[in-house]
């Protein structure tokens, strides 16, 4: 099953950004644009505030029975793995 999640953020130079992560079978791709007048990017490595963002907006849906606990974990997962990653252990 497809889903996609969506949420808003401000980068560096003070721009708006719509950033969407979409999942489909295993795998998770985050794009982000400035706006509507802009195409979408893939974020290639997502940053470990990407998969904080995207394990809070899956837990509140999960709240609401929205979404599967297997999607939680999962999140929990990629996120303990980037955060790996950043620190270089």
């Amino acid at each position: 099953m497809r889903q996609t999640l969506g949420w808003k953020e401000i980068d560096e130079d003070g721009n708006k950004l719509e950033v969407e992560a979409y999942h489909e079978r295993n795998h998770w791709t985050f794009t982000k644009r400035r706006n509507r007048r802009y195409d979408w990017e893939t974020i290639e490595t997502p940053s470990v505030a990407d998969w904080e963002q995207l394990l809070d907006l899956l837990e509140r849906k999960y709240q609401r029975r929205r979404c599967a606990w297997r999607d939680v974990e999962e999140v929990q997962e990629f996120l303990a793995e980037a955060k790996k990653r950043e620190t270089g252990l």
